[in-house]
């Protein structure tokens, strides 16, 4: 029981970091855009497409294993043992979501 409730714990603390990560990227992509409009040589590279459409949604799960990693070893306190299989299914899912969100805002 102690281990559901600290995956729970978790995973809502992951979705809420990720809902503000995704409304700066948004922020941000959207900023650029309306720059962009607004002179027409500062528009968004093909490059820049791609870093903000796959490179920092992945370099975001990477940021999400050491948090996973540090979160198992504040657990492992509390004699709470996770698994590093749920964590990688998680940042996974999370990651395709954050792509899946943000390729038609760029592109």
């Amino acid at each position: 029981m102690k281990q559901k409730i600290a995956y729970s714990a978790y995973f809502l603390i992951v979705a809420t970091i990720t809902y503000f990560v995704e409304i700066f990227l948004s922020f941000m992509i959207s900023g650029i855009l309306f720059y962009a409009a607004d002179s027409p040589p500062g528009d968004i590279s093909d490059t820049s497409k791609l870093l903000f459409s796959v490179g920092i949604p992945l370099g975001y799960a990477f940021v999400l294993f050491g948090v996973y990693y540090f979160y198992s070893q504040i657990t492992k306190y509390f004699n709470i043992y996770l698994t590093l299989s749920i964590g990688v299914i998680i940042h996974i899912i999370i990651a395709i979501y954050l792509i899946w969100i943000i390729v038609p805002l760029v592109f």
